[in-house]
């Protein structure tokens, strides 16, 4: 992928829902479905499932999340694994974020693995704390989950 290409930004559509189910297979031990994202998608405005495009290669990163009563959960989040470590994440999860907020929610929480260390490092450079373990949560391997918890009132989440 050029450097230089500008990604776009944009709300994930139907004909997006393969290549965000291939890309999560590649992202996650325990990828969702095509099937997943379109009821993700039937959502609509209640929920946050947003796309990052190269204009040339396609999806490189995607972001499913909604809001419960008030707190904002990411569901799933990935980075083509060849894009990482430049910000993209974060970018990412600051928009979910500042979206999240506009809407009112006043926490947002989200499960993490307990070995992903980048990951983990990244939530925490976004002011997320650990507050619980998910015993065997995820099914592929037994893994534990870290329980991350941000307020988004208190000012100190990073919400653009």
């Amino acid at each position: 992928m050029n450097a230089t290409v500008d990604l776009r930004w944009r709300r994930m559509e139907e004909g997006d829902l393969v290549a965000v189910a291939m890309l999560d297979k590649i992202c996650q031990g325990h990828s969702w479905t095509v099937g997943h994202f379109r009821d993700e998608l039937s959502r609509g405005d209640e929920g946050f499932n947003r796309v990052l495009e190269d204009p040339q290669t396609g999806v490189v990163g995607y972001l499913c999340g909604w809001i419960t009563a008030d707190e904002f959960h990411i569901g799933t989040v990935g980075v083509d694994p060849e894009l990482r470590r430049r910000g993209l994440g974060k970018g990412m999860i600051s928009q979910a974020l500042k979206w999240a907020a506009n809407r009112g929610a006043t926490a947002a929480h989200l499960e993490v693995r307990a070995g992903n260390a980048a990951a983990i490092a990244m939530y925490e450079s976004l002011r997320y704390r650990k507050v619980g373990v998910r015993r065997a949560y995820y099914a592929d391997n037994g893994e534990d989950a870290f329980l991350y918890f941000a307020d988004l009132l208190d000012g100190s989440t990073a919400v653009p």
